[in-house]
């Protein structure tokens, strides 16, 4: 020891060493502290694993996206989530070093076993020194990007076709005029008893059958201009049952109805939503030609829509206890000219779909093979002036 160093004075340089021992100490948490908020603050799911496949960490966004917990998954293989590139099958991604730092999308699995859409990145996790020591895996739920996706093509689908169908319907419309004014003018010409006027008759009634459908078409290519108005859902549901009572009870169904005692009005136009429960109700009407139970719900409710915007609605749901929509073509319903009745031309649906988005609501469906299907609508919930 320098015998010009006191005891006092080594004592307080390891004082001061110890402090600043205890700073850095202080800034390295200050910094885990900052980093931790920032990751878990994120929207994505980060998952970071060993090199050996195994899970080490888990943000609270990727928790809440695949319904695990921090610790259920410490120490478990990544390939529990099946993960699926879009077009390809991955059986494992620390298979693939070639395909690191690229956005790609695919599917995952959660803890329910369901899959879901999701848009991935893989990158190396490397040690302070530079060493590759696992994964670092960035994803993100696309369920709702996708469902916005196919709502921007279904209404691509439906004006494109509108047009054809408007197309199709005039050029038939005139022909179809002159062979009933041509029918009935030979009609004219023959005695009552002369048997070709069966024929005239039977000419007439297939002209007729087909203005009909092309009424169909026309209201599907040219949907009319709304006509709005407050109103009540029980007074569009009154004005329409008396039309299927007979039917409801032919077949042995029951209708129950379900209306929230502070249900506010909606500004709707009538007609048109005469026409949506109008084909809701005979689909599910014709789903239980043995019986059933065709129910109806309306409550008020705040809906948030995938950009977050939320909105005071009337959601109405119509279910019933029928055969149900195989789950191939659940998600076809509401295209135009898509149908499943072997004299139905695919049309009513889509016209119940137009009508709803033109006022600013939402139609989706679920079902469940041989149980039953339900729909349910959202209408936006609007103060009456």
């Amino acid at each position: 020891m320098d015998p010009k160093i006191s005891t006092h004075e080594i004592e307080e340089k390891i004082v001061q060493k110890e402090e600043v021992i205890q700073h850095l100490t202080r800034e390295l948490e200050d910094v885990k502290n900052f980093t931790e908020s920032v990751i878990q603050s994120i929207g994505s799911g980060i998952l970071i694993t060993e090199m050996n496949d195994t899970i080490t960490y888990i943000n609270r966004a990727g928790e809440r996206i695949l319904g695990y917990g921090k610790e259920e998954l410490k120490g478990k293989p990544f390939s529990i989530f099946g993960l699926k590139e879009k077009q390809s099958t991955i059986p494992s991604f620390l298979n693939n070093p070639d395909d690191l730092d690229t956005r790609k999308e695919g599917w995952m699995r959660r803890s329910d076993h369901t899959e879901f859409p999701v848009g991935f990145t893989i990158n190396n996790h490397l040690s302070i020194r530079g060493e590759k020591i696992g994964k670092i895996v960035i994803f993100r739920d696309l369920t709702n990007v996708y469902k916005i996706q196919e709502e921007i093509l279904r209404m691509d689908r439906l004006v494109s076709l509108g047009k054809l169908a408007s197309g199709i319907a005039h050029e038939l419309r005139n022909p179809l005029a002159g062979i009933k004014t041509t029918a009935q003018a030979l009609g004219e010409e023959l005695s009552e008893d002369d048997s070709k006027r069966e024929y005239l008759h039977r000419i007439t009634k297939e002209i007729d059958r087909l203005n009909d459908l092309l009424k169909t078409f026309f209201s599907f290519a040219k949907p009319q201009n709304l006509n709005l108005i407050h109103c009540q859902i029980q007074d569009i549901i009154n004005e329409i049952i008396p039309f299927l009572i007979k039917e409801i009870a032919d077949k042995g169904i029951r209708f129950i109805e379900s209306y929230h005692p502070k249900l506010p009005k909606i500004k709707v136009d009538k007609t048109q939503m005469h026409q949506v429960f109008l084909n809701l109700f005979l689909n599910a009407i014709q789903a239980m030609p043995n019986g059933g139970e065709l129910h109806l719900e309306a409550a008020p409710m705040l809906s948030i829509s995938p950009e977050g915007l939320k909105q005071n609605v009337v959601k109405i749901i119509i279910s019933d206890t029928g055969r149900g929509i195989p789950p191939h073509i659940v998600q076809k319903i509401f295209d135009p000219f898509f149908t499943t009745k072997p004299r139905g031309i695919g049309l009513g649906l889509s016209i119940t779909y137009q009508i709803i988005k033109k006022h600013g609501g939402t139609i989706k469906v679920e079902s469940q093979w041989e149980k039953g299907t339900s729909f349910a609508i959202h209408l936006p919930e609007t103060s009456e002036n």
